[in-house]
């Protein structure tokens, strides 16, 4: 999680905040930033090691420790967009809402200590953008936007230690059990190509993310820091329609993407890249419901990231 050790030789110095604990909240606001955008990190249900399904060894797709990883995570979204004019204006004014949530669960081992300490944080965010997509023809479109996060974080850790109880007067307030806010401001861009076939649709794009942000609470004594960070994403997706009943369009839905990260990112990511495979079905809903284009059901591959692994994923309106 972050050097317990350090940060117990830097507790017993008097200051007013830690950069540790300032560089763990930075990131943790970051991160949650990336993880609760569907698309750069698609949320499972179910995880997995792709190894034991296809029969290899490959530690890039997956191993025990970052499966573990992926379970110890649990991440909800919702998202919702709205079209603020005409749908027979050729290019769109677009407001987009997403509520999610980021929960953790682990386990604090001091030193050589037998016992741990139980430690959980919870990170909510409440994202709203404005995008403006800008159609040149039927094909390529370019998407500008900015969009801002109100996000909240608290932590809470149960001290079961010899060690962390001797460390709770210290701690508490400006570690554990403690709480923190950020606004993060994140302006994007996105270019993508789209054509439409008799048998389905095809799309490749490309979209810069950059995010800077300003932190408050009680953690550290006030000092939360400024998250900043930055994401690229190249991807390619192929919708392969099967059949057609009624209103409802059954598909079976395939992408493939690289993600790019850095600054505040890349460390509790474990890499500056990594790659997102993902395959599956979708259906549209029978009857017409305004926020809900599609659902679905597949799996999703995650190559070379501290995330690498499997996961069984429910699909909520999939572009």
């Amino acid at each position: 999680m972050f050097a317990l050790c350090s940060l117990a030789f830097a507790c017993n110095v008097p200051a007013k905040g830690f950069d540790v604990i300032e560089n763990f909240l930075e990131q943790s606001f970051a991160y949650t930033v990336v993880l609760s955008d569907s698309d750069v990190f698609t949320v499972g249900i179910k995880d997995f090691n792709p190894n034991e399904l296809f029969n290899t060894d490959n530690p890039e797709l997956g191993t025990e420790d970052s499966v573990a990883n992926r379970k110890k995570y649990g991440i909800s979204t919702l998202p919702m967009s709205f079209r603020l004019n005409d749908e027979e204006e050729k290019n769109k004014h677009e407001l987009f809402f997403r509520m999610s949530g980021l929960a953790t669960e682990e386990n604090v081992k001091w030193g050589n200590e037998t016992v741990f300490d139980d430690f959980r944080q919870v990170i909510l965010d409440v994202y709203t953008a404005y995008r403006y997509e800008y159609k040149f023809d039927e094909h390529w479109t370019i998407t500008p936007g900015i969009g801002t996060h109100l996000m909240r974080y608290e932590n809470t850790m149960d001290y079961n230690s010899a060690t962390g109880k001797s460390y709770a007067p210290i701690l508490d307030g400006l570690l554990f059990n403690t709480t923190a806010w950020a606004n993060i401001y994140e302006p994007h861009l996105k270019l993508s190509y789209k054509k439409n076939e008799d048998w389905g649709k095809w799309q490749v794009s490309s979209a810069g993310h950059y995010f800077y942000g300003y932190g408050w609470g009680e953690a550290n004594q006030g000092e939360i820091g400024n998250s900043e960070g930055w994401y690229i994403v190249n991807s390619a997706t192929l919708v392969y329609d099967i059949e057609q009943i009624g209103r409802s369009i059954q598909s079976v839905y395939s992408t493939i993407r690289r993600v790019d990260v850095g600054s505040d990112v890349s460390q509790p990511l474990g890499t500056t890249f990594y790659y997102e495979a993902t395959v599956g079905w979708l259906m549209t809903p029978p009857f017409e419901i305004s926020f809900v284009d599609n659902i679905g059901l597949g799996l999703t591959f995650n190559y070379g990231s501290a995330f690498k692994g499997g996961s069984l994923v429910l699909f909520f309106n999939q572009d």
